[in-house]
């Protein structure tokens, strides 16, 4: 037998917080947008461990592991946006290892969930969002 709890999925999706569909929009970020773009990101963490670590106490010994994710891929791109040495390359080689280490992440955030509909796209769209801006840092466009 399944069991259901109920989730605040305003909370989730961030939709309290001041530019929340930041997050989402179906366009690549401009490297203006990161700094924000990252710091919701390590909101969104802490929004799903609060919501889904009552529910399954083994989860939370997770959160620190995926709050030091997001402090690495907030570093990466803030040298890919402030570097312009030859130490750039080496840096797109590691944030695609690290994107690759998020997007499982935020697979695992959506996968908790079996409903609402627009909660578990919420991760995905992020996800999508992200491989977008991905993208474009490794072709150097839109000021990457």
């Amino acid at each position: 037998m399944r069991n259901f709890f109920e989730v605040p999925v305003h909370r989730l999706m961030c939709k309290d917080v001041r530019m929340h569909q930041i997050l989402t929009e179906p366009r690549p970020l401009h490297y203006k947008e990161m700094r924000l773009f990252l710091n919701l990101l390590a909101e969104v963490v802490d929004r799903w461990y609060e919501a889904v670590a009552p529910i399954n106490d083994d989860i939370s010994m997770h959160h620190d592991i995926h709050q030091e994710l997001v402090r690495e891929v907030k570093d990466s791109y803030t040298i890919l946006m402030e570097d312009d040495t030859e130490s750039v390359f080496e840096e797109r080689e590691r944030l695609d290892f690290l994107f690759h280490q998020f997007s499982e992440m935020l697979q695992s955030f959506a996968s908790v969930f079996s409903s609402p509909f627009e909660l578990i796209t919420f991760y995905r769209d992020i996800l999508r969002r992200l491989e977008l801006t991905n993208d474009i840092v490794m072709e150097g466009k839109h000021g990457w």
